[in-house]
């Protein structure tokens, strides 16, 4: 009877050591399940990882391929642009300098007009170049913007003067209205506003027919300084609704009686929008069909120190007016229509011309007491002009140096940089006309002589009866430069007299 609990007991006993033993067989088993999940999923992250490992050093080199090869589109682009602009300036200039040249001795007023015809047919061609290289540069992302003292009054007034000078606007009234907000001396890029300005201007010229064309200029506070905004008004046909959206795009003009009279490429307005955004400001219109339109821009820009101006000889004095008679010239060249063309100026201004058809020659035949002006072309063969320069300045030290000017039909921006490190200050642009290089020049023996003809700040004011000569030799420099370069001191005179 005392061993039926044992029993009961032991059966007890037994089969809980049987449910501990298949809870922990289960238990292992599943243990062993996981542990093999974990380590193929283990297995299977460092086959993914390594895989990644791959994936991402295979993408990194196909990233850097592909970065390298931008790049090198980039400078093929920048390259093309370049030969491009040299190889169409290049002839582009002898043309337009050799029509200048037949025009000074041409005496007979039939052929004459019809120089005048061919002169301004390649001016048109030289604006189109002008403008689809602008346009390239700006797809290709070569487009620099440069910073500089800028006086809008003197800028405005030498776009209106050559406005007014050309044939298509030659009775058309511009008014100008510059408010008192506007600051003298403004930073930018002279060269940019002057296009977009001068743009803008041309547009209203080309798109009317009767009228005034009116400019004004305000500026408003801004915390970069000032907020200058400029428009410019006319009252022709107008734009619609429709065609103000695509006023602005690439290639684009506006279906009117007036188009197939104006002309261009299309590119003009899309040009100075991109300008004006790659500067931080905006360009708009404001126009009613068969009323007129207002162009605007509006573009923030620091307030400059209006620079110390000095008392310059007018024009008419001896001494600018003669400073090139019987100087000596090194002209470096190795285009023959330029070499002729250059030759052919620099006897007209009565100077003593030597020619070296090449860089290495130049640096061979020149010598600092020989040579009163150098003239070097940039692109030449065996050595270009750049490189001679550099070479002339090694060679001879610290030796006073005659005035180097360089010569280009490439890209300016693209020479600029190579041609400040090896000492060459002024870089004239080919087409170059004969008005625009004897100024040029003339500039340059002044400033190396002495300090007697300097920068120039044109006044606030000029009385209605001043004398023509004195305000010119009140212009800046720049401004009066480019003035002679589109038409003769005579003319420019009687246009300042009107």
């Amino acid at each position: 009877m005392n061993d039926t609990p044992n029993i009961a007991d032991d059966r007890v006993s037994r089969r809980r050591y049987l449910r501990e033993r298949a809870a922990r067989h289960e238990a292992e088993q599943l243990l062993e399940g996981k542990s093999r999940e974990l380590f193929l999923a283990n297995q299977q992250l460092s086959d993914y990882s390594a895989h990644l490992e791959e994936a991402v050093a295979k993408r990194t080199v196909e990233l850097e391929q592909a970065l390298a090869q931008a790049e090198a589109a980039g400078k093929a682009k920048s390259r093309f642009i370049a030969t491009m602009s040299h190889e169409i300036r290049t002839p582009l200039g002898g043309i337009l300098g050799m029509i200048d040249l037949l025009s000074m001795d041409e005496t007979d007023p039939a052929k004459q007009e019809l120089l005048k015809y061919a002169a301004t047919a390649g001016l048109g061609l030289s604006r189109i170049v002008n403008d689809v290289l602008d346009f390239s540069k700006m797809e290709a992302g070569v487009f620099i913007f440069e910073e500089g003292h800028v006086d809008l009054r003197a800028l405005i007034e030498s776009v209106r003067t050559l406005t007014n000078a050309s044939e298509i606007s030659a009775n058309r009234e511009i008014k100008v209205d510059i408010d008192d907000s506007v600051p003298q001396i403004l930073l930018g890029d002279a060269t940019r506003l002057r296009q977009v300005i001068s743009n803008l201007i041309n547009n209203a010229v080309r798109f009317s027919t009767e009228g005034a064309i009116l400019i004004r200029a305000t500026s408003a506070p801004h915390e970069k300084g000032a907020l200058l905004r400029v428009e410019v008004e006319d009252f022709g046909i107008g734009i619609s609704e429709c065609g103000i959206k695509n006023l602005f795009k690439d290639f684009s003009q506006i279906a009117n009686p007036l188009t197939a009279a104006a002309k261009g490429t299309g590119l003009g307005l899309a040009i100075c929008k991109r300008i004006l955004e790659g500067c931080g400001g905006k360009v708009g219109v404001e126009s009613q069909l068969g009323k007129g339109s207002t162009f605007w821009f509006e573009l923030p820009v620091e307030i400059g120190t209006e620079p110390e101006s000095n008392t310059a000889p007018s024009m008419a004095q001896e001494g600018l007016a003669n400073i090139l008679e019987t100087k000596r010239v090194l002209i470096a060249e190795d285009n023959i229509v330029n070499q002729k063309l250059l030759l052919s100026y620099a006897k007209s201004m009565n100077m003593v011309p030597q020619l070296a058809k090449n860089g290495r020659i130049a640096l061979e035949m020149f010598d600092p007491g020989a040579f009163d002006l150098v003239l070097m072309d940039v692109a030449m063969p065996e050595m270009d002009g750049l490189e001679a320069t550099r070479r002339i300045r090694m060679k001879w030290g610290d030796v006073s140096m005659p005035p180097i000017l360089a010569l280009t039909a490439h890209v300016m921006e693209a020479v600029e940089e190579e041609a400040a490190l090896v000492g060459i200050t002024t870089i004239l642009s080919k087409p170059i006309p004969f008005e625009e290089l004897k100024a040029a020049l003339q500039h340059a023996l002044a400033d190396a002589g002495s300090n007697a003809i300097a920068d120039i700040a044109v006044p606030e004011a000029v009385s209605p009866s001043a004398n023509p000569a004195d305000v010119l030799s009140k212009m800046a420099p720049a401004t009066l430069t480019e003035l002679l370069s589109i038409v003769s001191e005579e003319m420019l005179l009687d246009l300042v007299q009107e």
